[in-house]
């Protein structure tokens, strides 16, 4: 599984010993230069292709399509320029003006196509999802527009065999829309930890709070972690949340971890709404409390 991970980085380290090795591999000594069409041929490609392998690589970082453009397209010509160089003390090379403006344009080419794939390519956003009757509507609207991960890390649900039963149908539903579903840990002793001396507090007071901003910041952890583009939450969907201050704590837990937020209230224009009803034409398990005992009671 690492390798399938990392399979873009081995291949543009692969490409890089490749290059490395074709340039500096001695030829036959002639008397004069012998320039040929297709050696510019080979180094545009060359460099071309380590240009657009870097970025490549890239693209799974937060970095922008205009920056990972100049990156790719600077690393190509100096590598170019590199290569060039050694040529000097390789046996039957020489230091060639067109192979290096050939190198130069290969990597400007194709960092330019790189940019404009990056254009077209979705930011990726992870999506902690509080729970499917919460979830559902939304990731399916949001799914249009990005590259969606949904993230579940809710440990302050109770009992456990509440939260396996709503763990569950979030699996349905990645399964069903063809979605990513990453399963945090349950500590639900660790979540009391947190909440301790707010059990008392009415619904969303200050253990409500410390509830919403210990699960936007589990999210962004794993965000900045995995180098995802923007992090967000289902948790406004409902209108027994606070939507002002979920988009809040996202603020500040954004500039934290500097990871963008996803703000937004999705209980708008009939979002609560809507989610129920899909709730029901999919015949999903729908819970009638929060989550934690506190709630429940």
């Amino acid at each position: 599984m690492k390798f399938l991970k990392y399979t873009r980085l081995i291949i543009f380290w692969l490409w890089t010993w490749i290059v490395f090795f074709l340039i500096a591999t001695p030829l036959p000594v002639y008397e004069g230069s012998i320039e040929k069409w297709y050696d510019k041929v080979a180094h545009f490609l060359f460099f071309g292709i380590f240009s657009f392998l870097l970025a490549l690589v890239l693209y799974k970082t937060a970095l922008k399509a205009w920056q990972i453009f100049i990156i790719s397209a600077f690393s190509g010509i100096t590598y170019a320029a590199l290569c060039e160089f050694l040529q000097i003390y390789v046996p039957g090379r020489d230091v060639s003006d067109l192979d290096f403006v050939a190198g130069l344009a290969g990597s400007l080419v194709f960092a330019l196509l790189s940019l404009y794939l990056g254009f077209f390519r979705k930011p990726r956003l992870l999506l902690h999802i509080c729970c499917v009757g919460c979830g559902v509507y939304v990731a399916q609207e949001l799914s249009k527009k990005f590259d969606l991960t949904l993230y579940s890390y809710n440990p302050n649900i109770f009992p456990v065999e509440e939260y396996e039963k709503r763990l569950e149908e979030d699996r349905r539903i990645a399964k069903k829309f063809s979605l990513r579903l990453i399963e945090a840990n349950y500590d639900h002793q660790a979540w009391l930890e947190k909440v301790k001396g707010y059990e008392k507090e009415p619904e969303k007071g200050k253990r409500c709070l410390l509830c919403y901003e210990d699960r936007l910041r589990a999210t962004a952890r794993y965000a900045r972690e995995k180098s995802f583009d923007f992090f967000g939450t289902t948790l406004t969907t409902s209108p027994h949340k606070l939507a002002n201050e979920i988009n809040r704590l996202g603020r500040e837990i954004s500039e934290e971890y500097k990871v963008s937020f996803l703000e937004a209230d999705f209980k708008k224009n009939d979002g609560f709404k809507k989610s129920s009803q899909l709730v029901k034409d999919l015949g999903l398990y729908r819970q009638d409390y929060c989550g934690c005992e506190f709630s429940r009671k």
